[in-house]
C-alpha cells in the first residue's frame, strides 16, 4: 500500500494566500489546486503534499471521473474494511475509489487505523464532509460563517477566528441549504454536549473505559507498597501488562518506522541516510521509542535523536539545560543496549535573538489560534528541535528524516502529570480516573493540532507512537492504579507512568526508566517559572 501527506485547504474566499506559504513548507514534494462552482459558491481546493508512503506520491486535490474532490492528509496503517487495492495504490487512490463507487463515508472513516483529516466535496449530493481522525492527531482549522467557509490544515494570524475542527466526529454541509451549518455526525466515545443537529453516532473504540472505580484492594501495591521494579516484575498482575504494553507500543513503533519511503528527503532514490528523527529529551518517553526504533530501523541506517536547548537570558552563549545532561546519559544506555546501531544526537542550540526573529516571523502563525504561555513556549521548542538544524559529533548538521516520533500522549495516558498525586491524595482513585479521561478528551485541541502545525512547517511527518489506536485502547482499558501508582512511599521518579517504566526496565533501560518527568519548556529552559502557562502570551 502505498500513500502521502498531503497539506489541504478549502476555500469559499480569496484568504488563501494569507497561510499558502505555510501550507507549501508542510506539502513541499507536489502542490496544485483545483476550483469548483456550485450553486453560487466558488470553493477552491488546494492540495500540497510530502511524500511518506509508497512508490510515489499522489497529486492532490485528486478528482475523481464523478468530479468528486479529495483532499486527504494522513497514513493509514490498517482497514478494517477489505479494500479493493493493489499494493502500489495510494491511500488517496483507495478512499476515493471507495466513496466514487458508492461506499459510506461515515462506514470508511470509522474503518481507518491511522492518524487523518479529511476535506471531501460529494459532487452527486453536493455536500461537503470535513474531519478529524477520533483522537485528533493532525491539524485542522475552520471559520464557518453563513456564506463563507475557510476550513485548513493551517492559518495565519490575519485571518480571524480560525478555530480547531473539534475531534468529535466527521461534519456534513449541505451546500443546497440556505447557510453553511455542519451536521455532525459524532464519534460515540466522545460524548461531548454540543449545539450540532447530530443525525447518527460511530462508533470506533470500544467501550473499554473504567467509568466506576472502587479502591485497588487486590491490588499488590496496596498489601506492599515497599516493592522495587524487579520485585513488581516478578508479579503476575504487573507482568501481563507489561507484556502487552510492550507488544502494542512495539507494534505502533514498527508501523511508524517501517511505512516510509526509502530515500531521506535529500535523496531522489534509496539511500542510507537516516530516514527517522526522534524528539529526544533523554526521558522515559524518548528513551523507550529510540530503543523501539532501533528494532525496525534497517541496520545500515542511523537514528537522529533531535534535543534542543535555547540560550538562558541573562548568560550569552550557555546553553547548558536539564534536558542536554539527560540526553547525554541516556544516549549511552542505548549504546550499551545497541551498539551496532549510529547515534547521531543533534545538539540544536538557539540564541534568545533568533528565538524572537522566527517566533514573530514564523511561530506565531503556527501556534494560532491557541495563544497561551504554554502555547508559546512548547510551540517555539517543538519548530526549533523538529526543524533539526544543530550539531553532531561538532559539526554543522541537520536532519534528512521525512518522520519525527514523538512521545506525545504518554502522560495522559499512563498518568505522568505531578498533579495527578495530589488529586489521588485528596479526592481518590475515582476523581483520579475521570481526571485521566477529561486529560485524554483535550488532547485534541489542547496539544495536538498546535504540535502538528509547528512539528510539520519543515516538511516532516509527525508520527505519535503513544497515540495509537490499539495501544489508547489497550491502556484507557486499564484501571488508574493499574498504570500509575502516584502516591507515597513511591516517588514521582517510579509512581508516575509506572506501567511505563517497569516496561522501560524490562527492556534494559534500568537508568531511563527511574527518572523523573520533566517538562519541556523547563527541561530546554525555554520557560519562565514565574509565569503562568495558562495566561494569554504577549508574545504570540
Amino acid at each position: 500500500m502505498d500513500g502521502q501527506l498531503r497539506e489541504k485547504k478549502c476555500l469559499f474566499c480569496p484568504q488563501i494566500s494569507k497561510c499558502r506559504s505555510s501550507l507549501q513548507k508542510r506539502g513541499p514534494d507536489i502542490g496544485s489546486t483545483h476550483e469548483v462552482n456550485v450553486n453560487g459558491y466558488t470553493a477552491l481546493f488546494s492540495g500540497n503534499i510530502l511524500w511518506t508512503q509508497g512508490e510515489r506520491p499522489t497529486g492532490q486535490p485528486y478528482v475523481d471521473r464523478k468530479g468528486n474532490v479529495l483532499l486527504w492528509n494522513g497514513d493509514v496503517y490498517s482497514w478494517n474494511l477489505t479494500m479493493n487495492n493493489s499494493i502500489k495504490d495510494s491511500d488517496t487512490k483507495i478512499i476515493s475509489d471507495f466513496l466514487c463507487d458508492g461506499g459510506s463515508m461515515e462506514l470508511l472513516m470509522t474503518s481507518i487505523h491511522g492518524p487523518y483529516s479529511i476535506i471531501y466535496y460529494d459532487c452527486e449530493q453536493q455536500v461537503l464532509w470535513v474531519g478529524r481522525d477520533p483522537i485528533g492527531r493532525i491539524s485542522l482549522l475552520w471559520n464557518i460563517s453563513t456564506n463563507k467557509l475557510i476550513v485548513t490544515s493551517v492559518g495565519h494570524k490575519d485571518i480571524p477566528d480560525l478555530k480547531e475542527v473539534p475531534a468529535i466526529g466527521l461534519f456534513r454541509f449541505d451546500l443546497n441549504a440556505c447557510k453553511l451549518v455542519p451536521q455532525l455526525y459524532q464519534w460515540s466515545h466522545t460524548r461531548f454536549d454540543c449545539d450540532y443537529d447530530i443525525p447518527n453516532e460511530l462508533q470506533y473504540f470500544k467501550q473499554t473505559c473504567i467509568h466506576h472505580v472502587t479502591n485497588p484492594e487486590d491490588s499488590i501495591l496496596q498489601q506492599n507498597d515497599q516493592l522495587n521494579m524487579s520485585e513488581l516484575l516478578s508479579h503476575q498482575e504487573f507482568c501481563k501488562n507489561v507484556d502487552s504494553l510492550i507488544h502494542y507500543l512495539s507494534q505502533s513503533v514498527q508501523k511508524r518506522t517501517t511505512i516510509n519511503p526509502k530515500a531521506c528527503k535529500m535523496c531522489e532514490f534509496k539511500c542510507d541516510h537516516a530516514k527517522i528523527a526522534i524528539l529526544f529529551s533523554g526521558g522515559i518517553d524518548s528513551a523507550l521509542l529510540s530503543l523501539l526504533a532501533s528494532k525496525y530501523v534497517e541496520s545500515d541506517e542511523p537514528i537522529d535523536l533531535l534535543n534542543v536547548s535555547f540560550e538562558k537570558p541573562a548568560n550569552s552563549n550557555n546553553f547548558e539545560c536539564p534536558d542536554r545532561q539527560t540526553c547525554l546519559n541516556t544516549l549511552e544506555e542505548l549504546k550499551t543496549l545497541c551498539p551496532t546501531r549510529r547515534w547521531n544526537l543533534i545538539k540544536i542550540d538557539i540564541p534568545n535573538v533568533e528565538l524572537q526573529q522566527k517566533r514573530f516571523d514564523t511561530i506565531r502563525h503556527l501556534i494560532y489560534p491557541l495563544k497561551t504561555v504554554l502555547d508559546d513556549s512548547l510551540g517555539c521548542s517543538l519548530w526549533f528541535a523538529s526543524r533539526g538544524l544543530g550539531k553532531c559529533n561538532g559539526k554543522s548538521y541537520k536532519t534528512p528524516a521525512r518522520v519525527l516520533l514523538s512521545g506525545m500522549g504518554a502522560d495522559e495516558l499512563l498518568g505522568g502529570y505531578t498533579r495527578y498525586r495530589k488529586i489521588l491524595q485528596r479526592h481518590g482513585w475515582q476523581s483520579l480516573n475521570e481526571e485521566l479521561d477529561k486529560d485524554f478528551s483535550k488532547i485534541p485541541s489542547r496539544n495536538l493540532g498546535r504540535d502538528n502545525r509547528v512539528c510539520c512547517d519543515h516538511g516532516r511527518q509527525l508520527r505519535t507512537p503513544y497515540l495509537d489506536e490499539n495501544f489508547v485502547e489497550f491502556i484507557r482499558g486499564l484501571a488508574p492504579w493499574q498504570r500509575c501508582w502516584p502516591k507515597e512511599p513511591y516517588p514521582i521518579n517510579l509512581g508516575e507512568k509506572l506501567l511505563l517504566r517497569l516496561a522501560a526496565f524490562r527492556l534494559g533501560l534500568v537508568n531511563a526508566a527511574c527518572l523523573p518527568k520533566r517538562a519541556l519548556q523547563f527541561g530546554s529552559r525555554i520557560a519562565n517559572k514565574k509565569e503562568n502557562g495558562n495566561d494569554i502570551s504577549d508574545r504570540l
